[in-house]
């Protein structure tokens, strides 16, 4: 029987709750799916008892639920509390953006110099299948199309996007050559992404990452089993004079790699 009590969540336990380290850890290992009390303890430095009583602080901030499965007792995540962390930090998100922008604006007018509007070009497609699939296929790579969307002198084999902020973001040819693309800025699973892309007009890699653009990627659940995945590729002004060129291609053949992603996703489900 389903013990759940719905209720909103107050936003003050769930980050209190997220505060513990060993609390982040059960909850990645609660995000492949509900587990009971001794697999979550199993290669854990706590044990079972201690587990609990994380699994109990999880519960009253609402990040979890439990439900009796015979005699045993299941613990699976509960959207809505990680949707109201996700809320809360949009709205200080939005709010700096705004004041950065006022005082960007403003110290511009200081110095009469123009500010520079953002240049962007933004594709999007939904797949069919769960929020965290969605994110963990698409960081893994496998799908990417570097045969043909690759910027060293031969087709590479595979691209690789190493999963934390800091990663590197490359390609590798058949004989092991590495060229690399940009690295992880931000790294949010299963929800948002932010990756350098310093590739300059010439195609071929840029070493200053401020003469580079960027790609954002986000993943916003439709349903149970919908994902929708928007690609934000930004920061286009900064090739200057080849900011159109730039952008008419990018435009044009910027859906392919997310087209790719959709048609693997489907692939997957037959």
């Amino acid at each position: 029987m389903n013990t759940d009590v719905v209720t909103m969540p107050n936003i003050d336990l769930v980050l209190d709750a997220l505060g513990d380290p060993m609390r982040r850890r059960i909850l990645g290992r609660l995000a492949a799916g509900p587990l009971e009390v001794g697999a979550l303890a199993e290669g854990m430095p706590i044990g079972r008892t201690a587990v609990s009583m994380h699994l109990r602080v999880l519960k009253d901030a609402g990040l979890v639920a439990d439900e009796r499965d015979g005699t045993r007792r299941r613990y699976r995540l509960q959207p809505d509390a990680f949707r109201a962390v996700r809320d809360h930090l949009d709205w200080y998100w939005e709010r700096s953006l705004a004041a950065f922008k006022i005082a960007a604006e403003s110290r511009a007018k200081e110095v009469e110099m123009p500010v520079v509007e953002e240049v962007i070009v933004a594709k999007e497609v939904t797949v069919e299948a769960p929020l965290a699939v969605a994110f963990d296929v698409f960081v893994e790579h496998a799908w990417w199309p570097v045969e043909s969307h690759h910027i060293a002198p031969t087709p590479g084999v595979a691209a690789v996007l190493e999963p934390f902020i800091g990663g590197r973001w490359y390609e590798r040819d058949a004989g092991g050559v590495e060229t690399d693309w940009g690295v992880v800025k931000i790294w949010q699973p299963p929800y948002r992404l932010l990756l350098t892309w310093q590739v300059n007009p010439q195609w071929t890699y840029e070493e200053d990452p401020l003469r580079g653009s960027e790609i954002e990627v986000t993943f916003t659940p439709v349903d149970a089993n919908q994902t929708r995945v928007a690609l934000v590729h930004r920061r286009l002004e900064r090739y200057g004079p080849e900011t159109g060129r730039m952008v008419s291609i990018l435009d044009a053949k910027g859906g392919e790699p997310l087209a790719v992603y959709a048609r693997y996703m489907a692939a997957r489900e037959t």
